[in-house]
């Protein structure tokens, strides 16, 4: 078979796609020959991790990817433990959870993103900070975005006004805001939950990263490049100044949390702040809320005649921690004090460097994520939010219904934002994330019980993480680290 011809129209079909195939002039029927399909008679599968939202979207689609390309598409849902196999389910492409693409790289099972795509004007107009830093592996590009939510601040804009308050831009200011919106006295409730003054996504899963969220300004010294684990040694860091004072932090600000911060995961604090059970919550909104019952719309309905949501992007620090002289700095003026966690939850898709026809499966995750399709994709899952410039145009397409237009118009500027800050954290994107991260929620879980000091706490993470990264190997997971800060 000649691939010359094959390669050719490989290359053209992102545009025959995006921009639709230009008719030819008429000619007499007898004269004129069927046109030929880019991808005519192929066959690609795609396997989709854990999010039968976005499966189910894209089977939707189908018909629409076979008419316009030729080719035939089969969807499979696999589950997370099928990408810990060392012999992959067979697929062309996956869309998996963001944090995979360390463990699946550095096992040389993905092909990396052609360089005549990451030219071209889709690439161009994604978040900076996904396309530069969650979709790369060492210095190569290695995934197509599909969304990856970073932590936000929602808040009471009515009761922030009735306080005289503003968003908070600190942890500071969001410590003394919980404790002040603590202290109303909204209407009573008619399922007899407590006000809080803020929650917080603490159940198991989410404990480790929303402590991650809150250290990242603390970590992040525009000096130090290291923030987790030492580069060059390893050494786990985690014990340091900065992890040690966002623990304390976040314990602080639990005692105007919930009677029980511990069974909260995003969605339960989701449904909580549209209950109206508290003033402030730490997560991101999805149009995909999974609590969608009758009851709860009808309830939502009744609260929020009353109530105005604002989005903010996660408080920062004016003060940050530099490793090299070990001690607390002032940031510079003019410095931000924001850091984003990257890679918390969110999707990327990826093709298997076994694929046949590699070419032909990214031109797939592209199409599945272009200004016209993405939304139908990629908005449905609460795992993803918008992920590019020509999002930003709909922000109301990844909000809950509740959420008016200024609000959500707020919303996709602080995502916008967030993906544009110099500075960012990984969340764990290495062999072993999970090991690592279950180390963090027991640390959260036992300071905001009393069982321990946040800093012994940290002392047993630092036993706990430098126990995995021997059992894994030192040198493969060091590895593994240098290449998800981009520098192998």
């Amino acid at each position: 078979m000649k691939l010359r011809p094959l390669r050719l129209a490989l290359a053209l079909g992102p545009f025959l796609v995006l921009v639709g195939c230009t008719k030819p002039q008429t000619e007499p029927a007898s004269q004129s020959a069927p046109k030929k399909k880019p991808l005519e008679n192929l066959s690609l599968r795609l396997a989709v991790v854990d999010d039968p939202a976005i499966a189910a979207a894209v089977v939707r689609l189908r018909g629409e990817w076979n008419a316009q390309t030729g080719a035939e598409l089969q969807v499979s849902e696999i589950a997370e433990k099928d990408l810990a196999r060392a012999d992959l389910p067979p697929f062309d492409a996956v869309i998996a959870p963001s944090y995979w693409l360390g463990s699946l790289a550095e096992r040389g099972q993905l092909a990396p993103v052609p360089d005549r795509l990451l030219r071209g004007a889709q690439w161009a107009g994604l978040f900076e900070l996904l396309k530069l830093r969650e979709a790369v592996w060492g210095q190569q590009a290695m995934a197509v975005p599909f969304g990856s939510p970073v932590y936000c601040c929602w808040y009471r804009a009515d009761l922030l006004e009735k306080l005289g308050r503003r968003p908070p831009r600190t942890w500071a200011e969001y410590f003394d805001l919980a404790r002040k919106l603590a202290r109303l006295s909204p209407p009573p409730k008619r399922d007899g939950a407590a006000w809080a003054g803020t929650i917080e996504p603490l159940a198991p899963g989410w404990a480790g990263l929303t402590l991650l969220a809150r250290a990242a300004p603390y970590a992040k010294h525009r000096d130090n490049y290291s923030a987790l684990f030492d580069i060059d040694t390893m050494e786990p860091m985690i014990a340091g100044p900065p992890f040690v004072q966002a623990l304390e932090d976040l314990v602080a600000a639990s005692k105007f949390g919930p009677a029980d911060p511990l069974r909260f995961d995003p969605a339960s604090a989701r449904a909580a702040f549209w209950r109206g059970q508290c003033g402030m919550m730490l997560g991101w909104p999805t149009a995909a809320d999974p609590s969608q019952e009758k009851g709860i719309r009808q309830e939502r309905d009744s609260k929020t005649a009353s109530m105005r949501v604002g989005f903010v992007e996660l408080p920062g620090s004016r003060q940050v921690f530099n490793l090299t002289g070990h001690t607390w700095d002032r940031r510079v003026e003019g410095e931000d004090t924001r850091v984003p966690l990257l890679a918390a939850a969110g999707r990327l898709g990826m093709v298997a460097k076994r694929s046949a026809h590699p070419d032909a499966a990214f031109q797939l995750l592209f199409w599945l994520t272009d200004d016209r399709t993405g939304p139908q994709v990629c908005a449905v899952s609460p795992q993803t939010t918008l992920f590019c410039q020509a999002n930003l145009k709909t922000p109301s397409l990844w909000v809950e219904k509740n959420v008016p237009m200024p609000a959500a118009i707020q919303y996709a500027d602080a995502t916008d934002a967030a993906f544009r800050h110099e500075q960012w954290l990984g969340a764990l994107r290495l062999p072993g994330r999970a090991e690592y991260l279950a180390a963090l929620d027991e640390a959260v879980a036992a300071a905001i019980r009393g069982q321990t000091t946040p800093l012994q706490a940290m002392m047993n993470v630092d036993r706990k993480w430098r126990n995995i990264t021997d059992r894994l190997g030192l040198d493969r997971q060091r590895a593994a680290y240098r290449n998800s800060l981009g520098l192998d």
